[in-house]
């Protein structure tokens, strides 16, 4: 605040205000919804439902029948098969804490955990993650190691192929039992467990299996019409097997349901360019291939990466200049196939990114566009512009 010219007094952190506030925004984007479905003529029934054939489920002893049946459950979460695992909370429960543990050990290595990594290291917590493998395995190498580096920096301890194998309770803390790789076993003392190792198909006692509905590991099983191996009923959203699991998919493959069944034409769902967020503080946002998987897929691959700092003023105005961002694109056509940024408005920049990638635009033909001047979207244009050897 200083370097800004700002004069500040001592700074506090009211936590149950935060918590309220976040409380607050969910409410007001969750809470309109069933009056909206309502006043367009949907009818609304709670209750738990089960298959009795492919086009009847019972809820609570309803019997409802309907030719197409969608089924967007969700997820559930996973707990770890070791002893003393109850005793972990969720994230969601960790939003009902009165305040952020003084110690906090976070199992899992996924987008959830380091996301409440982040959240309760910038509290003030102590934070030690436990990861089996590697942090945020599913994007591009280059941005987790930065994110990894970056949570150090903020004090969070990551333990790498690592595995607890029991939580006990100590008075009013919890005692973890953390396996490494190597077979040693430590134990460690923590105010809070936070269980993080990712979330399962919200599929038990639909009575599928009875029905004939196919189910993996990791969902229901469709095609790209987002058909089931049963005629007539549909499955979109988390629930889903092979999806990315989040809201925006969600919400368009429902939309394609509704369209594929009672339109009369089917269309497939497009999953190519989904740009994503990581929570974090800063942001990492995600879209198209990463460099690892471009260059298993479509050799040669040309990579531009553009700093926050090398652009004057973008990150520098808003007191912000630590940030980067990647283009991945087909160094033959320069079609663009990816794109990864970790830094303040790094959603935005993707996001110009996923654009050009729906449009078919090449590097170059992104590159020509104007930008605004001075604004972060700055960093967009230099990161298209040709290198020496990039395709015409």
């Amino acid at each position: 605040m200083g370097e800004f010219g700002i004069q500040t007094g001592a700074l506090s952190l009211d936590w149950p205000t935060a918590v309220a506030r976040a409380r607050r925004i969910v409410a007001g984007c969750a809470d309109p919804k069933p009056a909206n479905l309502t006043a367009h003529g949907a009818q609304l029934i709670f209750g738990a439902a089960r298959f009795e054939d492919a086009h009847t489920i019972n809820v609570d002893g309803r019997r409802l029948v309907g030719k197409h049946i969608l089924i967007a459950t969700g997820l559930t979460v996973q707990r770890l098969p070791i002893p003393g695992s109850e005793h972990a909370i969720t994230h969601v429960e960790a939003l009902q804490l009165e305040q952020p543990p003084r110690r906090l050990a976070v199992i899992g290595g996924g987008l959830i955990a380091m996301e409440f990594a982040y959240l309760f290291a910038r509290a003030g917590s102590q934070v030690v993650m436990v990861v089996r493998r590697d942090v945020l395995t599913r994007i591009d190498r280059e941005i987790r190691e930065s994110v990894a580096d970056h949570a150090r920096q903020l004090g969070i301890e990551i333990r790498t192929r690592s595995q607890a194998r029991a939580i006990v309770p100590e008075g009013d803390r919890y005692r973890v039992r953390i396996e490494s790789e190597d077979g040693s076993l430590v134990e460690d003392v923590f105010d809070q467990v936070l269980l993080a190792v990712g979330q399962l198909p919200a599929v038990a006692g639909l009575g599928l299996e009875e029905i004939g509905v196919n189910c993996a590991s990791d969902g229901i099983p469709t095609d790209s019409a987002l058909r089931t191996s049963v005629p007539g009923i549909w499955a979109a959203g988390d629930v889903r097997a092979g999806a990315l699991k989040l809201s925006q998919i969600a919400s368009s493959e429902g939309r394609l349901v509704a369209h594929n069944a009672l339109s009369g034409t089917v269309s497939g769902f497009d999953e190519r360019v989904v740009p994503y967020l990581i929570g974090l503080t800063p942001p990492v946002a995600v879209v198209g291939l990463t460099e690892e998987e471009a260059r298993a897929a479509v050799p040669p691959v040309g990579i531009h990466r553009q700093t926050y700092r090398e652009v004057c003023p973008a990150g520098n105005v808003v007191g912000e200049p630590d940030g980067f961002l990647k283009v991945v694109f087909d160094a033959t056509s320069g079609k663009l196939l990816g794109a990864h940024a970790f830094g303040s408005g790094a959603p935005e920049l993707v996001q110009q990114i996923a654009f050009a990638m729906l449009g078919g635009l090449t590097l170059r033909q992104a590159g020509n566009a104007l930008f605004t001047f001075p604004g972060l979207s700055e960093v967009v244009w230099y990161a298209l512009r040709p290198h020496p050897g990039d395709p015409a």
